[in-house]
């Protein structure tokens, strides 16, 4: 049994580590300077220890709660995301500015992404590691190590892209503090979800991982073509790039789409958008549970204990159709409102999220955090059904 807990806890440790190696090593996405890459790596691991003390110092001293470290109460909430979140963040931030700092004419902008990336791989490596190891490397401790470690490089890849796209290569802006902010708010949420809750929980971090992952992706890709618009020297033939081939939209295209039209908003469209929106949420929850009763599927668990095992199915049955019906909503409000833009559906459906939100806080507030975990994914959606549905 010891033994299986060492590989579980190995495997853990060394899977994410492998896969970005493996990301790494494809055309373009081979960083400009893999000395300056295990540099940051190394850096990230050794700022996990800082951190570790900054928390030990400030949670004995506020008397806050540590995320897991018995219940999950409000103080471990207000821990994990004015805390935690900020010094880990920080402290990547910092982890960065070697690396960035040398040679800083000689970078590409996707080299940004690239740090951010591995100080945070390095960080959540030295991490998950000292919670195996006081936890004893249980598998369920197992698989949250693995899950956090594969989604906190995403979340920091945010600001990992506003540091790329700076003319001057700063560590600064508003682009990198609105990215480093909502690193911040992603990395408290995702704290909450993998340690603060039950093994039910971790069917949240799924639109968690999607949503930074999909961002990452794009991110990267906008940063491959600002590299390219001025190439240093010509390309030699390389291998079809893993990014290309996906093809996400890219940035400039997303900001187009959000953009006002020049017709005046029409907050009818707002409004009625929104009704939509809770309309689709409500049909679609009615036939989850109309399918689940149907199958065999016991939602009465989740009342019980949302955090038990038993109520993955339920939870799953209920999050996928709630987080499906922002597609068909966003497409619905776009195609009746004849939008050439989905920042009318945009904010439709953020209204709609705000509703959630409030109505789950006045009746079941442990439930906020698995909402605010799906929000952004689900608000994503709702923008990919807009676009499918604007007017052409």
């Amino acid at each position: 049994m010891l033994v299986t807990r060492i590989l579980l806890g190995l495997l853990a440790i060394v899977a994410p580590i492998a896969l970005y190696a493996g990301i790494a090593s494809r055309g373009d996405l081979r960083p400009a300077s893999p000395r300056a890459v295990a540099l940051t790596f190394a850096i990230g691991v050794l700022a996990f220890v800082p951190a570790e003390v900054a928390e030990r110092m400030l949670t004995s001293f506020t008397g806050l709660r540590r995320t897991g470290a018995g219940g999950s109460d409000l103080a471990a909430f207000v821990y994990a995301f004015l805390v935690a979140a900020p010094i880990e963040q920080a402290l990547k931030v910092v982890a960065v500015v070697p690396a960035w700092r040398i040679r800083s004419a000689q970078h590409r902008p996707f080299d940004g992404l690239t740090y951010a990336v591995v100080a945070a791989l390095g960080f959540s490596t030295a991490q998950s590691a000292s919670f195996l190891i006081a936890r004893g490397a249980p598998p369920l401790d197992a698989a949250r190590a693995a899950i956090w470690t594969l989604t906190q490089p995403c979340l920091s890849a945010m600001w990992g892209w506003a540091i790329g796209r700076s003319p001057k290569g700063r560590i600064d802006g508003k682009y990198f503090r609105t990215a480093w902010l909502l690193a911040v708010g992603g990395s408290g949420i995702a704290a909450q979800v993998i340690f603060g809750r039950g093994p039910a929980a971790l069917v949240a971090v799924v639109p968690i991982f999607l949503f930074a992952g999909i961002v990452t992706a794009v991110a990267a890709r906008d940063l491959l073509q600002r590299g390219a618009a001025v190439p240093e020297k010509p390309p030699a033939p390389r291998a079809p790039r893993l990014l290309t081939s996906i093809a996400p939209p890219s940035i400039k295209a997303l900001r187009t789409a959000l953009k006002r039209e020049e017709r005046p908003i029409s907050f009818f469209w707002i409004g009625l958008g929104a009704l939509v929106t809770a309309g689709v949420i409500v049909s679609m929850v009615a036939a989850a549970v109309a399918l689940g009763h149907k199958i065999g599927v016991d939602f009465a668990v989740v009342d019980r204990d949302a955090s038990a095992p038993a109520a993955v199915a339920p939870l799953v049955l209920l999050t996928v159709a709630a987080i499906l019906a922002f597609p068909i909503a966003g497409w619905l409000t776009a195609r009746a409102s004849a939008a050439r833009s989905v920042f009318e559906p945009a904010i439709s459906a953020a209204l709609a999220i705000f509703g959630v939100l409030v109505l789950l806080g006045l009746a079941q507030p442990v439930a906020v955090v698995f909402a605010l975990a799906c929000a952004p994914f689900a608000f994503g959606l709702a923008c990919a059904g807009a676009w499918a549905g604007r007017a052409r």
